[in-house]
């Protein structure tokens, strides 16, 4: 609790120190001038130590936000994925430069919403305007680093990220190839200097798996069954974290054998730990292709295509051939039918399919009791 002693100098001037002590806690001490502000503080403090809101604000005031950031570098991400940390480690390089010299207790909703503005009207390398859901990734990155502070460290009271609105995101896109777009993105990957373009591309888009998940496959995740029908892949680090088995098609296993036998030295089959497509600068590491897709895009007249629409490629195959939510679901590794709903649409035939034969099956014989016929 707290005590208030009055102190008077040689010169007659009053004072006022006031010392507080809980158990459990170090002793906070101040000195004011005016009894009032002394017991005002007192009170303050003692509520926020009792709720564990309360920061000591000359160690606090030290603080800048560049230290902030750089011991989440060294106590947090470290243990994040390699592709995460890395675009993490991005990331916070920005707010780093940004917001490094302010105080961590100066960092305002105010503050990181001009950010948030400067984010959407700056140019990406490419000269476009930034997508919502990249802004609000960056945002992400830098919104845990001020949770951590807040929960864990006690270098916040609060995080300021909580009251700064993030940018809409319109997550419902859906670019998919059609069969004639198809048809000419695999002769052009076929026609390509990388060698390896043709069989990701086709492995992409008869399993829907995301880029990450193929470029990081390894022999050894490859199931090559006596019959085609049955070899699968298991993914061992996927974006949700866990593992999941993917079959391959006879298209796509077609690809990854004639790959493999490039692969091969000599009559040896290629290392069971080495990646399917490692860079040749470095082979622990995956190749890029992020020149030779472009390429093959421009070739093949294609635009407004990402790689990763290959996975919208993949799903609205599946739903225009008839696949369930739950099938389309389970196929791309979706934890929540919320995100496969986007290919509802194109399963129309499907559905208009599943409805006359409840029709044929069922309202003949309702008809032909309908007193108003």
């Amino acid at each position: 609790m707290a005590s208030i002693r009055e102190r008077v100098d040689k010169d007659g001037v009053k004072t006022f120190h006031v010392q507080i002590r809980i158990r459990g806690f170090p002793p906070q001490t101040k000195t004011f001038t005016k009894k009032t502000i002394a017991k005002q503080w007192a009170e303050q403090v003692e509520l926020e130590i009792r709720t564990g809101r309360y920061l000591p604000t000359a160690m606090a005031q030290k603080r800048l936000a560049q230290d902030l950031i750089q011991r989440y570098r060294t106590s947090i991400l470290p243990y994040k994925k390699e592709k995460q940390r890395k675009d993490s480690a991005r990331h916070l390089d920005w707010w780093e430069n940004r917001l490094g010299r302010y105080g961590v207790l100066e960092l305002t909703s105010d503050l990181i919403g001009r950010c948030r503005d400067e984010l959407l009207v700056t140019p990406t390398r490419t000269g476009a305007m930034p997508a919502p859901a990249s802004v609000v990734k960056r945002m992400s990155v830098f919104s845990h680093v001020l949770a951590v502070a807040v929960k864990e460290w006690q270098w916040l009271p609060e995080s300021p990220m909580s009251r700064v609105a993030k940018p809409k995101v319109k997550n419902n896109r859906v670019r998919f190839l059609s069969e004639v777009e198809l048809a000419s993105l695999l002769t052009a990957t076929a026609a390509s200097e990388s060698p390896e373009l043709h069989t990701i591309v086709a492995v992409a888009i008869a399993t829907g798996m995301r880029y990450g998940e193929i470029m990081n496959l390894h022999w050894s995740d490859v199931s090559f069954q006596q019959s085609d029908s049955a070899a699968f892949v298991v993914l061992r680090e996927t974006k949700n974290g866990t593992q999941r088995g993917v079959p391959i098609s006879a298209f796509a296993l077609e690809q990854v054998k004639t790959w493999r036998t490039r692969a091969m030295t000599g009559d040896e089959m290629p290392n069971p730990e080495s990646l399917l497509f490692p860079s040749s600068k470095d082979t622990s590491r995956p190749t890029s292709i992020r020149t030779a897709w472009r390429t093959a895009l421009r070739k093949s007249k294609i635009q407004k295509f990402r790689f990763h629409d290959l996975r919208h490629t993949a799903a609205s195959y599946l739903a225009m051939s008839g696949a369930t939510a739950s099938d389309i679901s389970e196929i791309l590794g979706h934890k929540d039918l919320q995100m496969v709903k986007r290919y509802a649409h194109l399963s129309k035939e499907h559905i208009t399919g599943v409805l006359t034969r409840m029709n044929d099956a069922h309202l003949p014989a309702a008809k032909e009791n309908d007193p108003s016929k």
